[in-house]
């Protein structure tokens, strides 16, 4: 092999493990841009340190960072625990209760939890006044007997009955 043959082989290697080296450091600068904020802050602490102080630096770290979780968890609980005592489910029916008037100004409205529990809201409006009404919903029923508006207002809320109906 001449010289000439060896200078190119060398040549062609160093170029190949040039670009491998490009790719391998844009590789590494995507992983470090996607580092969090408070690891950054950690790297930084770290440098100089010796060995036994940055792995206590990082163990310290870790504590805090699994006492955040543990927050985070909890919260979460809360979150979902509360949630289900929210109106999740609505179901609207507009009528006339009184063939001389017009415009749907009476409703039963459903307002119910995860639960299926919660209250209908109805407003039967005619000439002399108009009349509120609350029932208690229990577990998607009523202890009360329901007119007909009203128990398709609740069949909505839980998803029973659509608008058309």
């Amino acid at each position: 092999m001449s010289l000439a043959q060896i200078s190119l082989i060398v040549a062609i290697l160093a170029v190949v493990l040039s670009a491998g080296a490009l790719i391998y450091l844009g590789r590494l600068r995507r992983r470090v841009a996607t580092i969090t904020p408070d690891t950054q802050a950690l790297a930084r602490r770290l440098k100089g340190r010796s060995m036994p102080e940055a792995f206590n630096e990082i163990l310290a770290h870790l504590q805090t960072f699994s006492e955040r979780m543990n927050r985070l968890e909890t919260e979460a609980a809360q979150l979902h625990h509360s949630y289900t005592a929210t109106v999740q489910q609505v179901g609207l029916v507009r009528f006339n209760i009184d063939e001389n008037i017009r415009g749907d100004l009476s409703f039963a409205l459903a307002l119910l939890d995860a639960k299926e529990s919660g209250v209908i809201l109805t407003s039967l409006y005619n000439l002399e006044g108009c009349r509120v009404f609350v029932r208690a919903i229990q577990q998607g029923h009523s202890e009360h007997d329901l007119l007909p508006e009203e128990e398709l207002a609740l069949a909505r809320a839980r998803g029973l009955a659509d608008e058309q109906s």
